[in-house]
């Protein structure tokens, strides 16, 4: 296999890898997509574009998601379990998760008999092994937050006893989102090169062929858990990081489906097309422990001098552009009365007057990702803040490693991420927003915040939930950690003769239900 390195990806592929969401829902039309085409057929081979390749095949360096690994991941590794789109719990490779004590206290229950690709045992012991991983600041895992919630594991055969530092209701959605691949040990035991040439997963494919820029080709598994699947003999991946171009491929029969942002064209072109239905979305991230954003007056100043639907109409010509109204999903109860801050001139110019006679005016940079959607959006941005007066924006656009770095670092002022609650937001929310969680990009502190946070993160009952979530809606939009602009619109659109298309969790993508009509 060629080493020669690609970085290729979309803004949306970085704002969900870098705040991914647990436990989200995902639909089309019809919810989870089912089609009505009969009993599945097996043999064939079907081609996906996505949106970028991985740059290592290491389960710990890739992230669930559409806009980055799910195909990859989730054919080489499988699922322990999966979420659906109401928050319910699927087991894959896993068959059972219980906790004895609202949230503290787990046991994961295995199926029997799970072997790797290597004839290797798939038992509690490698489980650990994976997860343990993850959670090793030497791996650089994006997962690391999710897996440094696990203090204690016990692994006995087929079960795995672990505990979490704190009470999680819906753990099953952090295990769904960012720790449900889990390899081989003994090959990742190895070097860096060996496992990217021959990864050893429990999935339903193994790797057939790849080189770098090139197509990635797929083989059945014949060792998969479940022996009537997959049912296609062979899938092969490609990239694209232009959404134009993905969709021209699919229309002209060079692949079988692909990740399209444009769900309404892609619909007028023939395609069928599911997206997640996330709530959150991309936004502008503060950077509140710096000037000028440490003053909330400067965060809800720019919330409220930007357009965000003319933002979206430089994005989507002619498409739809409204921008969310709201921190969760339409139509979720735990919205409440709750909105975010909308678009107001005069209140923005007020706010901007008020920092300038302080002798605080506003200046700042945005931070941009290298593609064309992520460039086109802070120049937007930039050009009507530029029309206010006391307020001075520049841009940056950064190549990936970059721009991640001035993530990770947190020395942005303004950059683009995302975040996505979903239907069992807990979570996500808390990795995302409490002061002293590591994905807490925007640094504000507020101790009602905190609170509200940690009670919806351990809260078993319903109308506990919707009092604490509800409470974080109308905080975020007081604190205004962000600037949520848009929803995630990334979706996969394919033609008729593929069958069997489910999508779950945070834009997760199951592969060993795919197949094609002969």
């Amino acid at each position: 296999m060629k080493t020669k390195h690609t970085l290729r990806t979309a803004v949306i592929a970085v704002a969900v890898t870098l705040l991914a969401a647990c436990g989200s829902g995902s639909e089309g039309s019809d919810g989870n997509r089912q089609d009505d085409a009969g009993p599945p057929q097996s043999g064939g081979s079907a081609t996906i574009v996505q949106t970028s390749e991985p740059r290592r095949l290491d389960p710990a360096l890739m992230s669930n998601d559409l806009g980055t690994n799910a195909l990859v991941g989730n054919s080489l590794y499988g699922q322990l379990l999966r979420m659906d789109a109401k928050g319910k719990v699927q087991y894959g490779l896993a068959k059972s998760l219980t906790t004895s004590d609202g949230g503290t206290t787990w046991k994961l229950k295995l199926r029997d008999g799970l072997k790797f690709s290597d004839g290797t045992p798939l038992d509690a012991a490698a489980v650990k092994f994976n997860w343990a991983r993850l959670a090793d600041p030497k791996v650089g895992s994006q997962s690391a937050p999710y897996a440094g919630l696990v203090t204690d594991m016990t692994p006995s055969g087929q079960d795995l006893d672990f505990k979490l530092s704190l009470p999680v209701n819906h753990f099953e959605a952090a295990i769904a989102q960012s720790l449900n691949w889990i390899a081989s040990p003994r090959a990742l035991r190895g070097s860096a090169q060996s496992f990217d040439a021959e990864p050893v997963g429990a999935g339903p494919f193994v790797l057939g062929s790849w080189t770098r820029s090139g197509p990635m080709v797929l083989k059945r598994n014949p060792a998969y858990y479940d022996s009537s699947r997959p049912y296609l003999d062979e899938l092969v991946l490609t990239a694209n990081s232009d959404s134009v171009q993905r969709a021209a491929t699919v229309k002209s029969g060079g692949a079988d489906a692909g990740f399209v942002n444009q769900h309404t064209q892609a619909e007028k072109e023939g395609m069928n097309v599911a997206s997640p239905k996330l709530g959150g979305g991309l936004f502008m991230a503060f950077n509140a422990r710096t000037a000028p954003f440490d003053d909330v007056r400067a965060r809800q100043a720019v919330a409220q001098a930007v357009d965000r639907e003319a933002v979206l109409r430089t994005l989507t010509p002619g498409g739809a552009a409204e921008a969310p109204a709201t921190l969760y999903a339409d139509g979720s109860p735990y919205n409440g009365d709750n909105t975010l801050p909308e678009y107001d001139k005069a209140a923005a110019q007020k706010l901007f007057d008020e920092l300038a006679a302080e002798g605080e005016p506003v200046r700042f940079t945005i931070t941009s990702y290298p593609t064309t959607e992520g460039k086109r959006t802070v120049e937007a941005i930039q050009s009507q803040l530029n029309q206010y007066e006391n307020v001075q924006v520049e841009v940056e656009v950064l190549d990936f490693s970059a721009a991640v770095g001035k993530t990770v670092q947190k020395t942005f002022q303004l950059i683009t991420s995302g975040l996505y609650p979903g239907v069992q937001p807990g979570l996500a929310l808390y990795l995302g927003l409490h002061s002293k969680s590591p994905g807490n990009l925007s640094g504000v502190e507020d101790r009602a915040l905190d609170a509200a946070l940690l009670k919806g993160l351990a809260a078993t009952g319903e109308a506990e939930q919707t009092e604490a979530f509800q409470e974080v809606g109308r905080l975020f939009g007081e604190l205004t950690p962000g600037m949520i602009y848009t929803r995630y619109e990334l979706g996969l659109g394919w033609k008729d003769q593929l069958h069997g298309v489910e999508l779950y969790g945070n834009a997760g993508i199951r592969t060993d239900t795919l197949w094609v009509s002969k």
